[in-house]
């Protein structure tokens, strides 16, 4: 693969990562805390036929966006594989080793798209539905964090690569 290609493929899949991601915290944001507000002074029938159409379109949207965010991902894991698990110049700590932060992050993650696909399966929302949203959300604002401190310690133990100095090395004086 060219040069050009194989950065535009690595950007590509982290664009879509990131939008992905703030369409789903976006979404449950706004299933959870607009919506109901919005509908509040309608008939208990209406609320749940709104309530029953929304869920059908955020269905769909959620299982694209999650099959994105996985697809995107595991590019996006390939892409730096070996900065997640090189160990020269490393710090002990594994506070230090973006690997372990890149674990939690998959991990977490793989769980959040796991809630919210499960809030969508099915005819009928399952009991407690804004509850596993909410535990969701919080979820995904933690896997968010994980995201950057994954990058973080990324660009703090990598080295300058083929494809020029990296951000941590233009910051630190060697």
């Amino acid at each position: 693969m060219t040069y050009l290609l194989h950065i535009l493929l690595f950007l590509m899949a982290r664009y879509l990562h990131i939008v992905c991601a703030t369409v789903l915290v976006g979404g449950t944001l706004f299933y959870e805390m607009v919506v109901p507000p919005a509908i509040d002074d309608l008939k208990l029938e209406q609320q749940l036929l709104i309530f029953a159409r929304a869920r059908l379109f955020f269905k769909w949207l959620v299982w694209l966006a999650c099959l994105l965010l996985l697809l995107s991902g595991v590019i996006c894991t390939y892409g730096h594989w070996g900065d997640y698990n090189r160990m020269e110049g490393v710090s002990t700590s594994p506070f230090a080793r973006p690997g372990w932060w890149w674990a939690a992050h998959a991990s977490c993650g793989t769980l959040a798209v796991f809630i919210a696909i499960s809030l969508t399966i099915g005819k009928a929302p399952p009991s407690q539905p804004i509850r596993w949203m909410r535990l969701n959300l919080m979820i995904l604002l933690l896997v968010m964090f994980l995201a950057a401190v994954t990058r973080q310690t990324r660009l703090e133990t990598s080295s300058p690569t083929v494809y020029g100095p990296t951000e941590s090395s233009e910051i630190i004086p060697p």
